[in-house]
């Protein structure tokens, strides 16, 4: 019995201290374009001294809604490593009125799994399993966020690396798309233009979002 309650002031001991160095960061963002709000955007981030979990819910919303209606669900489970987010887990949960798309990946160092919902017919053009120190898109932010200067990232359907530009202004984080490349096409459009982070001294999400796609900007103001 002794032995019992040893381990289990132990076990809760250790759970305790993972929960005390927690850190819990939780941002809700208004999507809009061309000055029409279309949609919401809510960023959650768990940061612990050695792992991490953030997951990224979009809906659309406004009045516009019931014409473009669209929702998502992106989670990224890993560890920490010397500041740097390494991401073990990733699943993503696109859905709009004609189709429902579902990706899947596993990392450890390499890319250890993909999978695709409906699955890809096309062939790769490039060699997935030799694809090393790549994050998906939502570590690669968190890892820019921390400092790092570039990284390499996979979303199911290209490969880019996200590369921090140059910049005076300390509120503002400018990512440069690079090295893009489509999985599954042979053509070398890069929808993706580039990211604009805007920084907030009191949260470690950034306040405001730009992202470049397809000539259009779309604007993610925090609430």
């Amino acid at each position: 019995m002794k032995l019992f309650l040893i381990k289990f002031f132990l076990i809760t001991f250790c759970v305790f201290l993972n929960y005390a160095h927690a850190k819990n960061f939780v941002a809700e963002y208004n999507v809009s374009t061309s000055g029409i709000k279309i949609g919401k955007f809510i960023w959650f981030l768990k940061k612990g001294d050695n792992n991490y979990e953030t997951k990224i819910n979009l809906k659309s919303s406004g009045v516009f809604s019931s014409l473009y209606k669209f929702e998502g669900e992106y989670l990224s489970k890993g560890i920490i490593n010397d500041e740097n987010f390494k991401t073990k887990e990733y699943k993503q949960y696109w859905k709009t009125r004609k189709k429902t798309k579902i990706v899947e990946m596993v990392f450890d160092e390499y890319l250890k799994k993909l999978i695709q919902k409906p699955e890809e017919k096309e062939i790769s053009r490039i060699k997935l399993d030799e694809l090393h120190g790549y994050y998906d898109p939502i570590a690669s932010f968190l890892n820019i966020l921390s400092g790092n200067s570039f990284a390499k990232t996979i979303d199911g359907r290209r490969v880019y690396v996200m590369k921090k530009s140059d910049n005076l202004d300390s509120k503002n984080l400018l990512l440069e798309i690079k090295e893009y490349q489509n999985i599954w096409a042979d053509h070398k459009r890069n929808d993706l233009e580039k990211i604009e982070f805007f920084l907030s001294n009191d949260n470690f999400l950034p306040v405001k979002i730009n992202i470049f796609f397809k000539n259009r900007i779309f604007k993610l103001q925090k609430n």
